[in-house]
């Protein structure tokens, strides 16, 4: 794909910021489907790209594994300001918050969770197990050139662990001198969020040489929507600093690479003023992250071409979960006890709070080797994977003394992989392929063949079918690294003796319609069935002997997910681009389990179900964006999500949520200040009906997991954007 660019700079370079952008909105749509257009820009809607499904070169309506795309240009009118927003833009993703202290988050995609997808950079692995934690708020959605999403495992490219499917991040490649500098603040329930930006192109004279130096910082004091003292938004400090660069000694080789580090403080609770150990609660994160690659592609000849690839993430987190639980902390308040405060006075609850700190590292390693053949009908791409992964996770006191290793484990997986795209006929493609991996947490080769076709049945109607399999190993996952807390009390969780892997497979088929005669109107139904065996899931809350709280992962008998999806895109005039889509997704388990059991400890209620939790059956998006003079962008944004079953622990109830209308509105002004240099000015409201869940749990025995729906109250923005 970089070389593609690349070769393409001169033409790109001479492209004015309004022509390029102009292009840019012209495909919009692509948020829903493949590509419409007007007549006029057939041409470029149909551009050649490199499908994140094969990574071979394909105009973008004809990829034969359905891809979707969102472009910088979208994220940007609607005020995006990190992965986790713009990704909620596509119909069939939504982000879900987990954590009412701390806001860690989740992608769901084909109605499964974060640990079913693979989040890429470029076409390799971005986050680690505990990136996975809060990675999705520390990506900038202002480094986004696009987005291409595939649903499903129909490509063997990629890990096992793709059931759901991939998203792709690509960033903006240099193509020019020059860069943007954008500032903005966005302010909910009276608290702002201050967000600047910065990315700077260097460009050799020799034109072999391209970088890009790129820069955030954000911050906002936390938020408390119900007025209870203690947070629902963290407050957070994030600063990132990091450069590309494209280096192409010759016509056939480019060299890639990429570095970016990431410092982030977050903290939720109360009593946010003092040490954590202090607070009734705290969840507090301090995080180093490092992340960066390394891409060698040499083109041999025409029909042979390989990659190479290394790339590493490296995580140094220092943690507290927990705090003093339900005790009297202000001095003038009837009960308090200042012995309770005080970590010296054995049996305290600071003596305790004192010792809930945490330290933890997470190195990753990961190595991609391809090679792509061209043989007449048949672009065949074979390779190997590797990936490397190790976690520490220690207890630790307030002054950093190691009292315990909580989990040290080191785990990998080696992959090889082939893949067959196979022009069966010029209204025809079929893409064979299938894994082998070994994962060391297992004993034997998971086996893993996957098919996708592309079947064009008329001009205006194509098909598109595909079946993957694929697996995920019992290993150390995101949301163990993520210490839950009931109260003051953390929740550990322990994988089950024994327990096996998943092994899923994935049924997809679709049709799209797009009327040759207008390019207008754009039409797309995508069905999925996905069955897991042996599905990961956690059960109850439990205590152990010494008194720790803990969820046990165990098999379940499997599961069963089934979605459909209908997306609808047109250009009803010029100026007018409409999008709409509705999603439907039934998540549940083949049997009943035990989400709640309180007759160990003297209780009499136990509450079992076979639905995934916190997973709606139905949401929707829509949008337009009107521009009425080249110099102005009204956009509306709609997102629906139904409502789900949610666990509440303090209550012991599981109840049915209500459904959320989530409407965004915004504008955005251009203002030419000569040759290519242009001004931005957006300005906007979020959430409009301050739709946003309103049975939140209150004071020190919260239950932080009962949290669902959208993540934000009503904010208003303003942001500036200046690009030269």
């Amino acid at each position: 794909m970089l070389s593609y660019f690349i070769r393409n700079v001169a033409l790109a370079s001479t492209l004015s910021h309004r022509v390029r952008r102009a292009l840019r909105i012209s495909i919009l749509p692509l948020v829903c489907l493949p590509a419409f257009a007007a007549e006029s820009d057939v041409v470029m809607l149909d551009r050649l790209v490199v499908s994140t499904a094969t990574r071979t070169q394909r105009l973008l309506a004809e990829t034969p594994v359905r891809t979707e795309v969102l472009l910088s240009d979208n994220i940007n009118m609607r005020g995006a300001a990190n992965l986790s927003q713009a990704i909620e833009l596509v119909n069939g993703i939504r982000i879900e918050s987990n954590c009412q202290n701390c806001n860690t988050t989740e992608v769901q995609l084909l109605g499964l969770g974060g640990a079913y997808n693979q989040l890429l950079f470029d076409g390799t692995p971005l986050l680690s197990a505990l990136g996975g934690v809060y990675g999705l708020e520390q990506i900038p959605a202002a480094f986004i050139d696009r987005l291409e999403i595939v649903k499903g495992g129909g490509s063997a490219l990629y890990g096992p662990d793709a059931v759901a499917g991939v998203i792709n991040l690509i960033p903006a490649i240099p193509i020019a001198p020059g860069g943007f500098i954008q500032s903005g603040v966005e302010i909910q329930k009276n608290t702002p969020l201050y967000i600047t930006d910065a990315r700077a192109d260097v460009i050799a004279a020799s034109g072999k040489l391209a970088i890009s130096f790129v820069g955030q910082y954000a911050r906002n004091n936390g938020i408390d929507f119900n007025n209870d003292g203690y947070s629902e938004i963290t407050e957070k400090r994030l600063a990132i600093g990091g450069f590309m660069a494209i280096f192409r000694p010759s016509p056939l080789t480019t060299l890639h690479t990429y570095y970016q580090y990431i410092h982030e403080t977050r903290r939720g609770g109360n009593r946010l003023e003092q040490p954590e150990y202090l607070a009734n609660i705290a969840e507090s994160l301090r995080t180093g992250y490092h992340r960066g690659m390394f891409t060698w592609a040499q083109e041999i000849s025409s029909g042979f071409n390989f990659r190479a690839n290394y790339s590493f993430v490296h995580i140094d987190r220092k943690s507290f979960y927990g705090g003093l639980g339900d005790i009297v902390t202000d001095p003038n308040a009837p009960g308090f006890d200042p012995a309770q405060l005080d970590p010296s006075v054995p049996g305290s609850a600071a003596s305790a709070s004192y010792n809930q700190y945490g330290a933890t590292k997470n190195p990753l390693h990961y190595i991609d080797l391809q090679t792509n053949l061209l043989y007449g009908a048949h672009a065949i791409a074979f390779g190997a994977q590797y990936k490397h992964e190790a976690v520490r996770d220690e207890n630790r006191d307030y002054t950093g003394n190691i009292l315990h290793v909580a989990s040290d484990d080191v785990f990998s997986n080696t992959g090889i992989f082939v893949q067959d795209e196979w022009t069966v006929s010029s209204r025809i493609n079929l893409v064979l392929g299938a894994r082998a991996d070994k994962s060391s947490s297992l004993d034997s080769i998971a086996f893993s063949p996957r098919i996708a076709v592309a079947a064009d049945l008329t001009p205006a109607l194509k098909l598109r079918a595909a079946i993957s399999t694929g697996f995920r190993a019992p290993e150390v996952f995101s949301e163990d690294l993520h210490v839950e807390t009931l109260g003051s009390d953390q929740i550990r969780i322990r994988n089950a003796t024994g327990l096996r892997k998943e092994r899923a497979a994935t049924y997809m088929t679709g049709l799209e319609w797009r009327p040759v005669s207008s390019r207008q109107w754009a039409v797309d139904l995508t069905a999925s069935y996905t069955d897991i065996r042996d599905t990961f899931a956690l059960g109850e809350i439990q205590t152990d002997p010494g008194g720790t709280l803990y969820q046990e992962r165990f098999n379940a008998s499997g599961s069963r997910i089934a979605g459909l999806e209908l997306n609808v895109s047109g250009r009803p005039v010029s100026q007018l681009v409409l999008i709409a889509g509705a999603a439907y997704y039934h998540s549940e388990y083949n049997d009943e389990r035990t989400v709640f059991d309180d007759t160990s400890d003297g209780g009499t209620i136990v509450i079992a179900t076979r639905r995934y939790l916190k997973t709606p059956d139905w949401t929707a998006v829509a949008q337009a964006v009107w521009t009425p003079v080249k110099t102005l962008d009204v956009i509306a944004g709609l997102k629906y999500t139904g409502p789900m079953r949610a666990l509440n622990n303090s209550d012991a109830e599981l109840r049915r949520t209500r459904d959320f209308w989530v409407l965004d509105l915004g504008l955005t002004r251009h203002f030419s200040v000569g040759g290519s240099r242009h001004f931005d000015v957006s300005i906007g409201v979020k959430n409009l009906l301050d739709q946003r869940q309103k049975d939140l749990e209150t004071g020190a025995n919260r239950d932080s997991t009962y949290v669902y729906g959208p993540r934000y109250a009503r904010s208003f923005y303003v942001t500036m954007r200046y690009e030269f």
